[in-house]
């Protein structure tokens, strides 16, 4: 049985303008720590080190914001460890990288289109391009 993560993509092409493309299932996604990595365009140790210091300051519970996705692979029984968004928006605002000021412009015009639609589920695909205006980080 395959876990339903979701995914997110920040697409930037040198002469286009970035968007970020994101399918959440029940109002999140799932990422392990190198996905997030990937994806804020960092190494995983900076990634590693910003989630220790989130749970041991208690900003986030631990074992509230991940999931541990047990499966068997080639008879060998394996795990991965799963953030879920709510980890994305806190890394977003520690991690200084033209990805999280992307994401996190993403999640505010999200905000927005979502409480302009007002209490429908936000089980759909959201693509944003962001504004001409955009400076970088």
């Amino acid at each position: 049985m395959n876990m339903e993560k979701g995914y997110i993509k920040i697409n930037m092409q040198e002469g286009k303008t970035p968007s970020v493309e994101a399918r959440l299932v029940n109002n999140t996604l799932w990422l392990t720590k190198w996905e997030i990595a990937r994806l804020f365009g960092c190494y995983n140790q900076k990634v590693e080190m910003n989630l220790r210091s989130i749970f041991k300051s208690k900003l986030l519970w631990e074992n509230e914001v991940t999931h541990t996705y047990r499966y068997t692979e080639k008879g060998i029984e394996k795990q991965g460890v799963y953030y879920n968004m709510e980890v994305l928006f806190f890394l977003s605002y520690r991690i200084g990288t033209l990805e999280t000021k992307i994401f996190r412009d993403f999640v505010n015009h999200a905000l927005r289109k979502h409480l302009e639609k007002k209490n429908k589920p936000m089980d759909y695909t959201i693509v944003w391009i962001k504004p001409p205006c955009y400076s970088q980080v």
